[in-house]
């Protein structure tokens, strides 16, 4: 088990580096920085992370964990007969962090080229897992790509709107949906 001050450590030192990276950019964020801001020596953030890298792919990491458990969880729900809209109301907490917690980490991720490419692949592999997990066939390409599109493009609503979409609008993308689609 983790140290409880390990954690508040890390925690600190992950806001840190989010906050600067928003701030400065991330090639202009150092070590140093990090720590000045966390309060923190140097040599107390090299017993957490070997560099600034290290720190950002723990971050990046982090955020691929959670969503893979939240869509996990979302599976589960809607396996036991629930429909979409009433899954989404039963993840309402889990939706709220990403609105609450991670917002930052994932828009200071995003402003990291290289980074940014591995989150987008790592939500690309989740997705796909998890896409195939529903179906009750083999996935195509296009329905990789299409629906995990609609699932990144939630993603996205969510961080730009910072609040969720009403149940009107689920319903209007729904049916939205369904009239493109000729169903």
């Amino acid at each position: 088990m983790t140290d409880f001050r390990m954690k508040k450590t890390d925690d600190v030192i992950t806001k840190s580096s989010v906050d600067l990276v928003i701030e400065n950019g991330f090639d202009n964020v150092t070590v140093k920085d990090i720590a000045l801001r966390s309060l923190i020596s140097r040599k107390t953030f090299y017993l957490h992370y070997d560099d600034k890298f290290a720190l950002t792919d723990a971050i990046l990491q982090d955020i691929l964990t959670w969503l893979d458990e939240t869509l996990e969880k979302r599976r589960l729900l809607i396996n036991q007969g629930g429909v979409l809209s009433n899954a989404i109301s039963k993840l309402e907490p889990e939706l709220r962090q990403l609105l609450t917690c991670w917002r930052r980490p994932i828009n200071a991720i995003m402003t990291i080229p290289q980074a940014k490419m591995r989150l987008m692949d790592g939500l690309k592999d989740i997705l796909g897992r998890h896409l195939q997990a529903a179906l009750k066939h083999p996935e195509s390409d296009l329905e990789i790509n299409v629906i995990g599109g609609m699932m990144l493009g939630m993603i996205e609503y969510y961080l730009q709107i910072n609040d969720f979409p009403s149940g009107e609008e689920l319903k209007q993308l729904s049916s939205s949906i369904r009239l493109i689609l000729g169903e």
